[in-house]
């Protein structure tokens, strides 16, 4: 009976922990990198779309480079994580040693000192990250059409403008000013509270995985 009750006990343990580990709803958001001085659009700047659930669940999707046969999608499950070419259906299968197992996807790839403070501006987390860096607001300027909220706000020397449309307080467009580089990232859609879709973070069928040593 001990042993019943032992066994029973266990099982409930790790189903309340899975429960509490797997997330209701998801983001999906699509972006693209605005090119600057002129620069004609590259593979770079091609939109990719990027899902996140919770702090162990993300996917990112990007455009199809015919010219480099590269079809590129990443898909993070903690600790599992695989990156795949879609394109000649190749994969290579990553496990995250830890010890901690969280997604990070930060907007901006950047180096230096200043990598660990603005590694900190994720998609998903974009005001907030303003707002606790005391983000200056503002009228922000019209984009597309709508009015929209402006955030500014200095971190490690480098300067960092949000924008959010105006009525619904999602972002639209974030710059980050480094020395003379700009980068600046455009928002096509930003979709929070989707139900969440497990599916959508297991690798999908017939990629040849390259497993871990």
């Amino acid at each position: 009976m001990r042993i019943l009750l032992l066994t029973v006990f266990g099982s409930l343990l790790i189903s309340l922990a899975f429960s509490q580990d797997t997330p209701k709803t998801m983001l999906k958001v699509s972006a693209r990198l605005v090119p600057t001085n002129g620069a004609p659009n590259s593979f770079a700047t091609e939109p990719k779309t990027t899902w996140r659930a919770g702090t162990k669940y993300a996917r990112v999707a990007e455009t199809p480079d015919t010219q480099n046969h590269i079809y590129g999608l990443m898909i993070i499950n903690e600790p599992d994580a695989w990156m795949i070419n879609l394109f000649d259906k190749s994969g290579r299968h990553i496990v995250d040693p830890g010890p901690s197992f969280d997604v990070h996807i930060p907007i901006f790839h950047v180096s230096g000192e200043a990598k660990k403070n603005l590694d900190a501006l994720e998609f998903g987390s974009e005001l907030q990250f303003f707002t606790g860096n005391g983000a200056k607001q503002s009228p922000g300027e019209i984009i597309n059409g709508k009015a929209t909220d402006r955030y500014d706000a200095t971190v490690s020397g480098s300067k960092l403008t949000l924008w959010t449309d105006a009525k619904s307080k999602k972002p639209v467009r974030v710059s980050l000013i480094t020395g003379t580089q700009t980068q600046t990232m455009e928002y096509l859609a930003y979709e929070d509270n989707l139900p969440f879709d497990p599916s959508l973070f297991r690798p999908p069928t017939g990629i040849a995985m390259q497993e871990p040593k």
